[in-house]
């Protein structure tokens, strides 16, 4: 089987990151400025909900089929391994049925809002869907192949994109007619235009929730089309050579085992989500009641609308560019996962070790300039993608500087996960994801009655704070490899307040000479972009010293 290489493979998941990432603005974009921040609110509730159910039953189904593939191929194990996918594939699909049931459980015995209901009845099949797709994505991984996952996650995002806002756009446009022929919108009596666009929104919210759904479908059918027609490279002979050991009930366990435990720490990890949907809102009424002058900006929106305005305004803006970049050096961790876990298993633990350094380097060099520059171009890039939204970059602007730098050490602590994983102890992330939900909790309460919103993105950066620190301890005493401050964190950090610096001080020069904002914003990043690299390469030891900073050879453990 030919295999792709630690670097290849990060490439390929940061070029779909990339890509899927540039698509989904392309998406959520148009979709938040459809439906606004009350709009927005009634679509991040629904994800609030689902979300919890959804990583429980598919969130460690990658990395579990991943760790458990490669330790069988690095062991000649190929009937084990073809045997382990049959099994996965089986198991995997009744836990996804019954992770759709609990999903529309809530709607079922009427404990979903009005609000959220359709929502969730549009998100439930999409359970099954990615619980399939990920044992397909995940056993190639664990093969060295990433290329499965990636242009599987490249299709689903065009379908959503294509799917997603074509369904909202025919709704709105639905409820619009509706109205204006018989003055109803789906059955609810309104006075006017204005009231009739918001008793829309909780329909037009599930179009789009429902166009996402049947992307995930067709990209699971055609993952599984695609991936059958050109197989994974294990030949009759290798089969041959190997005889099964393992039986299907001992699959069944190891698998469930595995993931259920990386998945406690993802489900601990969307929890910060749910989090926010119970304690925002009645924390920003309670804020509206100690000091109503500091938010008459908003006198504009109901009074009784306004707080889910503001977290409408605040997770569909703020935190949506805020999880941009983690899920990009999250990618890093996917793809060092394979490596890593074959090398583990051979005992070589060089090799382990310089698969760890890079990685580490990889997210920090990613991770620290794009915080910073987010922090320094909050309210830039927000008029640049919801220009249309003044009232929801307004809201957002101060929280999305905060959560800049919380970008920093999140986009730091993902990829530890994954090697504290495939190190055996996923319940060392649990534990730390739980303490940082508690953390979390404490400072919303203490903290949103006096700062408002920003007052949720202080309580997310110090919780993150917490979590950097404690992964890193862990990886490295885990791994037992000694890593370079200098080298991993210093000096990107450094490059970092550089090319932020440019970018703001390239920002400020192109908005006096009149550029408007998204070309303000562009040439900003691209600025401060140039400065990094620059910075990096000066940094550098010799000429091939940008590469060799990135890319360095092997750890000393």
């Amino acid at each position: 089987m030919k295999k792709q290489g630690f670097l290849k493979g990060s490439a390929i998941l940061v070029g779909m990151v990339v890509i899927t990432k540039g698509l989904g603005l392309v998406y959520k974009v148009p979709l938040a400025n459809i439906l606004g921040g009350t709009g927005m609110g009634y679509f991040s509730a629904a994800f609030s909900m689902f979300t919890p159910i959804f990583a429980l039953a598919v969130s460690g189904i990658p990395s579990a089929m991943a760790r458990l593939a490669a330790e069988n191929a690095a062991l000649g194990r190929y009937a084990d391994l073809r045997r382990q996918r049959r099994v996965a594939m089986a198991v995997y699909s009744l836990t996804g049925l019954a992770a759709c049931g609990c999903v529309m459980l809530p709607v079922l015995l009427g404990a979903a809002g009005t609000e959220v209901r359709w929502s969730l009845i549009c998100l439930a099949p999409s359970v099954v869907f990615c619980s399939i797709m990920n044992v397909e994505r995940g056993y190639h991984e664990g093969l060295g192949n990433m290329l499965p996952t990636a242009l599987s996650e490249i299709a689903e995002t065009v379908f959503k994109l294509i799917l997603g806002l074509g369904l909202a756009l025919y709704v709105q446009r639905y409820a619009a007619d509706s109205f204006a022929a018989c003055g109803k919108v789906f059955g609810a009596a309104c006075r006017d235009i204005s009231q009739a666009q918001q008793a829309a929104l909780p329909f037009v919210a599930a179009g789009a929730v429902l166009g996402s759904t049947l992307a995930s479908g067709i990209a699971c059918a055609g993952l599984l089309t695609v991936m059958r027609i050109k197989g994974d490279g294990v030949t009759k002979t290798m089969l041959a050579a190997d005889p099964v050991t393992e039986s299907r009930r001992r699959h069944a366990r190891t698998l469930l085992g595995l993931s259920g435990s990386i998945a406690m720490a993802a489900v601990v990890t969307t929890l910060t989500g749910m989090l926010d949907m119970l304690t925002v809102s009645p924390c920003l009424r309670a804020a509206m009641e100690r000091a109503p002058q500091d938010f008459t900006q908003y006198d504009s929106i109901a009074k009784n609308e306004l707080p889910n305005f503001l977290y409408g305004s605040y997770e569909g803006l703020a935190v949506m560019l805020y999880g941009l970049v983690p899920t990009l050096t999250a990618m890093l961790g996917k793809s060092a996962l394979a490596p890593l876990t074959d090398s583990i298993a051979r005992g070589d633990k060089n090799a382990a070790g310089g698969y760890l350094r890079r990685l580490l380097m990889l997210s920090a060099g990613a991770a620290i300039p794009c915080g910073l520059g987010i922090t320094v171009l909050s309210g830039e890039i927000l008029s640049a993608l919801f220009g249309t939204r003044q009232l929801e970059c307004l809201a957002a602007q101060a929280p999305l500087a905060i959560l800049g730098l919380s970008v920093i050490f999140f986009g730091m602590a993902l990829p530890c996960f994954t090697v504290i994983q495939a190190l055996g102890r996923p319940s060392k992330v649990t534990v730390m994801m739980l303490i940082s939900g508690v953390i979390k909790l404490l400072l919303n309460l203490a903290l949103i009655p006096f700062w408002g919103l920003n007052g949720a993105a202080a309580a997310e950066l110090i919780s993150c704070v917490y979590v950097c620190a404690a992964s890193l301890r862990e990886t490295v005493r885990l791994s037992g490899c000694r890593v370079s401050l200098t080298k991993t964190y210093i000096k990107p950090a450094y490059a970092g307040m550089m090319c932020a610096a440019a970018a703001r001080i390239s920002c400020d020069i192109m908005e006096k000479l009149g550029a408007q904002d998204r070309l303000s914003a562009v040439g900003a990043v691209a600025c401060g972009g140039g400065m990094y690299m620059l910075t990096m390469y000066l940094l550098s030891e010799d000429m091939g010293g940008l590469l060799r900073g990135i890319f360095p050879g092997k750890a000393q453990c």
